[in-house]
């Protein structure tokens, strides 16, 4: 981890690529400023002061992906799949699990 580094001046275009990192990393917003050396205070200061000039939608649009009837080919015909399992990692150690049976 960085040491939050005092004193350095950033400029708008600096605040703005940072805030867009870290709005497509993975990281929490602590965890993002503690790699990067910056002071939490700092980066919600500058993410309200700079607002939709950043360019980063306040939410990423939904992408539907139809992966249609699950089926596996036995002895010439389709026959339906019995389970599924989907594992999302969203963050923060947040994991959602989806299973069919």
């Amino acid at each position: 981890m960085a040491a939050v580094m005092s004193g350095v001046r950033r400029s708008r275009r600096e605040w703005e690529s940072l805030i867009v990192r870290a709005e497509r990393s993975a990281l929490s917003v602590s965890a993002f400023c503690a790699a990067q050396g910056i002071s939490t205070a700092s980066f919600y200061l500058w993410r309200k002061r700079l607002g939709a000039d950043v360019g980063v939608p306040a939410a990423v649009p939904a992408a539907f992906l139809d992966l249609g009837e699950l089926e596996a080919q036995a002895g010439g015909g389709a026959e339906r799949v019995g389970g599924w399992e989907v594992e999302l990692a969203l963050g923060d150690g947040l994991v959602l699990r989806l299973r069919r049976r």
